[in-house]
């Protein structure tokens, strides 16, 4: 088969790939960085507490003294309520801190999730980072709860390891982004779970330490003063880090590695640097309004990165979905240059793609057919030609002959060329090899008719047709796999025929599935002989009688009402398993060797007999014994004229 060039639709081709390589571009470029929507948002969010503090809005959480004294006078319900007044901060605390932590947990699942995926090691790796931050804020959170051991005053212990918090999340995410900008660490260990797990085990057990240390430390350094205007100066160096982090190494990082997820965290400096203003020119207390402020902002710094990664997969997805549909774009207009194929070979053309839809196994038929049709003008030809050319030949004999009566003396010459070429016998063979040639191309036109008569490639419509005629089409085509072979004997063929009337049908896809269940059939004995022959060799079975050896098929049909007609096909091969019997009519199932069959030949059967001609197909099996398959249509078809 050959193509015929069509430029108009190689340039159509052309211009929808150079669109696509624009669209991939675009698209590659745009998911690599945050919207500028959400950038926008980040920062409206930052600025919205302070916006409402100038309304008049306070975020801090209620001061309530307690008076020990007065406590032991309360009711039992007022005096609960006044210890809850009275923790409502550190309530506060525990639930923004916490919301931080969890944040940063789920940035790390997703990390490893994007890890498994795509194996780059920067995403997990920092993805830790943020976590061991998160975790160092747990800990701080849990001994100023004291959930953990801790002596330290929380006056102290929790401003002190807040600032500690904050110092070790800056450096840590530094120092792992700095990690990828040395060398070609990123590369090197891409996809190394190991390096992935010591960063994360060394980086989980120095926040752990440190917490440790402080909350068992009976003097800690006093990181408060209210009445300075920098209020808390310790928080004022993870402030300038962070501004170094997101000015100068994480657009670095962006640059070498780009990707959502560290366009993040350029971002997520935002409001760690609102945070950082909060607590260092603003807070004068624990649990005051800049206090809390800052804690809530610090949750969104760790929600932009987990958001990069979360915007990563849906970009993922989109960009998958759409390049789906791009190639199914791209497939379309390869199936409309294919319809400019070369008109003699239309019908083989038009046979090949039935064969690809309706049959992916085996399409013998559509094949046959399309090979009979080519195969039928040259053999026309040659038998059309065999007339003139016996009639040539009985001129020339008979001109030969009126020779020899004019000139019954030939030359000596003469005479020798004739006795060497033997004419007698060529005046008496000739017409005998003319017979047996043009004898040769009847048996082909009739092999050939027949096979177009199984394939009835051309019928598109329900038909009247002799469903016995459509078997014997069959078993015509499979002649030569009934005869004998070395490793069985021939398969002996048993015709039940009742007599039926015409049934209204598509008879090409009904004898494809006379030849998918007969060949099933064949292969089903096949098998049986092969397995007797490996156990004879083993020694196991001994020589098999003829009874045993005996391998048939029986193709009964019957009329039984007046509505439908019934067709069974047995074999003596070994039957179904249990196992398999609940899929045999399941799409890409088979039981055969790799590439002696696709599982589809059933499938198919299934479909034209239950789909296309309303009937049903069953089977019933027993083991060691054989298979029926047993096929019910309906003589007409509803909906169709009689």
């Amino acid at each position: 088969m050959f193509y015929l060039p069509n430029p108009v639709a190689e340039s159509n081709v052309l211009r929808l790939k150079n669109l696509l390589m624009f669209r991939q571009k675009n698209s590659h470029a745009t998911r690599l960085r945050l919207p500028p929507q959400l950038v926008v948002l980040v920062i409206l969010i930052c600025l919205l507490p302070l916006s409402l503090n100038y309304l008049g809005v306070d975020f801090g959480s209620q001061d309530v003294p307690l008076n020990a004294e007065a406590l032991t006078f309360l009711p039992p319900y007022q005096f609960t309520e006044t210890l809850y007044l009275a923790l409502s901060g550190s309530f506060t605390h525990t639930i923004l801190e916490w919301s931080a932590f969890c944040t940063a947990l789920f940035t790390v699942i997703l990390a490893f999730a994007h890890f498994a995926t795509t194996r780059d090691v920067t995403t997990p790796v920092l993805g830790v980072v943020l976590l061991c931050a998160g975790m160092m804020d747990a800990f701080h959170t849990l001994a100023a709860d004291r959930l953990i051991e801790a002596v330290a005053d929380n006056r102290n212990l929790i401003p002190f390891t807040w600032a500690l918090c904050r110092l070790f999340n800056v450096v840590l995410t530094t120092v792992g982004v700095s990690l990828f900008l040395v060398g070609n660490i990123g590369n090197r260990w891409r996809g190394n779970i190991i390096f992935v797990v010591i960063t994360s085990t060394f980086f989980g057990g120095i926040a752990y330490i440190t917490i440790k240390f402080c909350a068992t430390s009976h003097n800690l350094p006093q990181t408060l003063f209210p009445d300075s205007l920098m209020t808390r100066p310790w928080d004022v160096i993870p402030l300038v880090l962070f501004l170094f982090a997101g000015i100068f190494v994480y657009p670095r990082f962006f640059q070498k590695y780009p990707s959502l997820f560290s366009h993040a965290l350029i971002i997520s400096t935002i409001p760690n640097i609102a945070t950082q203003l909060h607590m260092s020119f603003g807070s004068q207390a624990l649990f005051d309004n800049h206090f809390n402020i800052a804690h809530f902002l610090k949750i969104i710094a760790y929600v932009v990165p987990l958001l990069g990664l979360i915007l990563d997969y849906v970009y993922t997805h989109r960009e998958l979905r759409q390049r789906n549909c791009d190639v199914a774009r791209e497939n379309l207009e390869r199936r409309r240059t294919q319809a400019a194929l070369e008109s003699t070979l239309f019908d083989l053309n038009k046979t090949q793609a039935q064969l690809v839809q309706t049959e992916k196994m085996s399409g013998l038929g559509q094949l046959v057919a399309g090979v009979a049709h080519e195969i039928n003008n040259p053999i026309n030809f040659i038998h059309g030609n065999l007339t003139p050319i016996q009639e040539y030949s009985d001129d020339l004999f008979q001109l030969l002959r009126l020779y020899q009566t004019r000139l019954p003396n030939p030359d000596a010459k003469l005479q020798e060329n004739i006795d060497s070429i033997d004419l007698p016998f060529i005046e008496e063979d000739f017409p005998k090899i003319l017979g047996s040639i043009k004898l040769g191309t009847t048996r082909i036109r009739e092999i050939v008719l027949s096979l177009r008569d199984f394939s009835r490639l051309d019928e598109a419509d329900y038909k009247l047709v002799d469903i016995h005629d459509g078997i014997d089409n069959t078993l015509v085509i499979l002649n030569h796999r009934l005869k004998e072979t070395l490793h069985r004997p021939a398969i002996q063929l048993n015709k039940q025929y009742e007599e039926l009337p015409e049934v209204e049908c598509y008879p090409g896809k009904l004898n494809q599935v006379f030849m998918n269940l007969l060949s099933n059939a064949i292969d089903a004995l096949d098998e049986r002989h092969n397995q007797a022959s490996n156990l004879q060799d083993s020694h196991i079975l001994g020589p098999m009688s003829s009874e045993e050896r005996l391998s048939q098929i029986t193709i009964s049909t019957q009329f039984k009402d007046s509505e439908h007609i019934f067709i069974a096909i047995n074999d003596t091969g070994l039957g179904i398993p249990e196992d398999v019997q609940a899929r045999i009519f399941d799409p890409f199932f088979t039981t055969k060797a790799v590439g002696k069959g696709t599982g589809m030949g059933l499938s198919i059967s299934y479909q034209i007999i239950v789909e296309s001609h309303h009937g049903s197909l069953t089977f019933f099996t027993v083991p060691e014994e054989g298979t029926t398959f047993i096929i019910m249509i309906p003589i007409r078809q509803h909906g169709i004229s009689q």
